[in-house]
């Protein structure tokens, strides 16, 4: 945003950051090179004992000249301790992903698959068994099939119209009422049949009337 058509308001909080944030940077270099300023002399100081000599109890300094080689360590009660040498700046700790971390069991809990829940038996209806139907048709039909005998009904009064129970009438008479279902059931698939062959109409309806096709 150009700095002409900054608002007043905006103006000043805008500069009053950028003095804090020239504020912290300075006062964060102070600190850092301070730090590393005291590691190093801690440092210095301690070779400074290791190389140029040992350090009385009085704080005196005495200076040993640097030997030629260094004597071999001799076994025993009398063996000298090295001085240590000195430990290692620790390694910065690596941060965990903690964000991977976290999403590791998300991401599992969503692939899981989720339980089914056990499907509801549907209750089982009261199904009545069919009667077998054992009808036995007239003698004037004797030797035909129901179909044939339908059609023989049918071609002798080519001009005449038949429900499904008058149709039951002419083939077996009266039947048991337990018995009538299945005989309508038996008739009607077969004016049907006639119907798709075009052997038969349907000419009305409540009860349905059928007749053959001239």
């Amino acid at each position: 945003m150009p700095y002409a058509i900054l608002d007043k308001s905006v103006r000043s909080n805008l500069e009053q950051e950028r003095d804090r944030l020239k504020k912290d940077r300075a006062s964060i270099i102070e600190a850092a090179v301070a730090s590393a300023t005291s590691e190093i002399d801690k440092t210095l100081e301690y070779l400074n004992g290791l190389l140029g000599g040992t350090i009385e109890p009085n704080g005196t300094a005495v200076v040993a000249a640097a030997p030629a080689a260094a004597p071999a360590a001799k076994k025993g009660r009398g063996k000298a301790k090295a001085a240590p040498a000195p430990a290692p700046a620790p390694a910065p700790a690596k941060k965990a992903p903690a964000a991977k971390a976290a999403k590791a069991p998300a991401a599992k809990a969503a692939k899981a698959p989720a339980a089914k829940a056990p499907k509801e038996e549907k209750p089982k209806r009261n199904v009545k068994p069919s009667v077998p139907f054992d009808a036995t048709m007239k003698r004037d039909f004797k030797g035909l099939t129901p179909a044939e005998a339908v059609l023989k009904v049918m071609t002798d009064s080519p001009k005449d119209t038949f429900t499904t129970d008058e149709m039951i009438q002419i083939l077996y008479g009266s039947l048991e009422s337990e018995k009538m279902p299945e005989a309508r059931k038996r008739v009607a698939l077969m004016m049907a049949h006639g119907m798709r062959k075009g052997a038969y109409e349907k000419v009305g309806d409540n009860p349905s009337r059928f007749k053959i096709v001239a």
